[in-house]
């Protein structure tokens, strides 16, 4: 498996020396999923933080009726998985799937410390990430706190022009917030007005 796309995704954060670059490489574990496969689920450790190289996957949780909520969608070149479960090495709530055939780079949770250790400047790289992640978090809430539903997708079309291809509505509409029935009368709605 190439490592050039995880590779490329650390350099847009900070500058790798080649000895730094093969040391992060050889503390990479490839994984590959089915699709539908179970990368975590509820009650398990997650023990990895992934990657995608090829593929897309969704992380949900299951509430007490046993309807599905969308936390977070994944494609090529994204990293997936129940976070608080991997960073407090506890069991976890969420679920992680493969939506279509998957393949990750992965650190587990003992080669990322150790990756740290070996190359300080990969814990920079995480930190940024993380902060990305939790400010995208931070605006995806106060999203769903301001904005009607047609709203929420035009602006999830906006940030992520590419996803609405490669992941099915059920899972978009889920992560908005809404049913996958509700996201089509939107969708015609907006196509409605575009060819006026």
């Amino acid at each position: 498996m190439s490592c050039a796309l995880i590779l490329e995704s650390f350099r847009r954060y900070i500058a790798l020396a080649p000895e730094e670059e093969r040391i992060l490489v050889s503390l990479l574990t490839p994984r590959s999923f089915k699709k539908g496969q179970l990368i975590n689920a509820e009650g398990e450790i997650n023990r990895y933080t992934n990657f995608i190289t090829r593929g897309s996957a969704r992380v949900f949780y299951i509430d007490q009726n046993g309807q599905e909520h969308v936390i977070q969608l994944g494609i090529e070149g994204w990293w997936i998985g129940d976070y608080p479960s991997f960073i407090m090495q506890q069991p976890g709530y969420l679920y992680t799937e493969a939506l279509r055939p998957l393949e990750a780079l992965a650190f587990s949770y003992e080669n990322q410390q150790k990756l740290f250790e070996l190359v300080p400047k990969a814990e920079r790289f995480f930190r940024l990430l993380t902060q990305r992640a939790y400010a995208a978090f931070q605006q995806r809430m106060l999203q769903n706190l301001s904005m009607d539903a047609e709203q929420r997708y035009v602006a999830f079309l906006n940030a992520y022009p590419d996803l609405d291809r490669q992941i099915a509505q059920k899972h978009i509409a889920s992560y908005l917030g809404m049913s996958a029935e509700f996201l089509s009368k939107i969708k015609k709605r907006i196509v409605q007005h575009r060819r006026r």
